[in-house]
């Protein structure tokens, strides 16, 4: 098991596949604004910034960029849909049950630091039968900033009653690998999230395709010369 004694992790495109689940929320509100609907792949390029970002980015995708009404009325009607559907497609990756069960019963400290707003991130955490997992769930709105600050990281751990010196941070965007680096902490890549830049950029502690790499990744971290 890993030396890690606390270890955060992203959300979306990290634990979950929701991407479905945005795209239908997004998309009952870009109906009643007159406007196109945009795709699943579309999605997976538009998330991981926050919600707001993610309104902004759709209205520029899907016709004039909106003015701030138009990206209240967006924001609005997408988490009030989504608050109330949070998990009719999405599905949790392959492995990720079994490898947070194994890092909880051995006593490590398992956090959330996403940029997910909390009116969608707590439903959607209980609809999948996820937050018993997590000691803190620090959320993309919870404070004034959130990531790739470091504060957000910081502040997770912080929450955790976690030692920044002993964890480690997986998450599946260019965001998250920043957040951690900024953070000075380790950091493991999952290639089947919604990166949206080559891999190799990153420069990630650690590079895995799925979550049953997750704890020998991490156990190389650990002893590496420079941890």
């Amino acid at each position: 098991m890993t030396m890690f004694s606390a270890l955060l992790f992203d959300l979306d495109g990290t634990i979950i596949d929701s991407a479905p689940d945005v795209c239908a929320s997004i998309n009952q509100t870009l109906n009643a604004m007159g406007r196109l609907p945009i795709t699943v792949d579309n999605t997976k390029e538009l998330v991981g910034f926050g919600a707001r970002k993610l309104c902004e980015k759709t209205l520029a995708m899907t016709g004039k960029p909106g003015n701030e009404e138009d990206i209240e009325f967006l924001l609005t009607g997408f988490l009030n849909f989504y608050r109330k559907n949070p998990s009719e497609h999405t599905v949790i990756f392959p492995g990720a049950l079994k490898a947070l069960s194994l890092f909880k019963d051995a006593g490590i400290q398992l956090g959330i630091c996403t940029n997910k707003p909390e009116a969608t991130c707590f439903p959607v955490l209980d609809a999948l039968k996820l937050r018993h997992f997590f000691s803190s769930v620090i959320c993309g709105d919870t404070l004034k900033f959130r990531k790739p600050d470091p504060r957000h990281v910081f502040h997770t751990l912080d929450d955790m009653g976690a030692d920044a010196n002993n964890a480690a941070f997986v998450g599946d965007s260019e965001t998250d690998i920043e957040a951690a680096h900024n953070a000075g902490i380790p950091c493991v890549l999952v290639t089947f999230g919604y990166c949206h830049v080559p891999f190799d950029t990153l420069n990630a502690d650690a590079i895995i395709d799925h979550f049953d790499k997750l704890d020998s990744a991490l156990k190389a971290i650990a002893i590496a010369p420079d941890k």
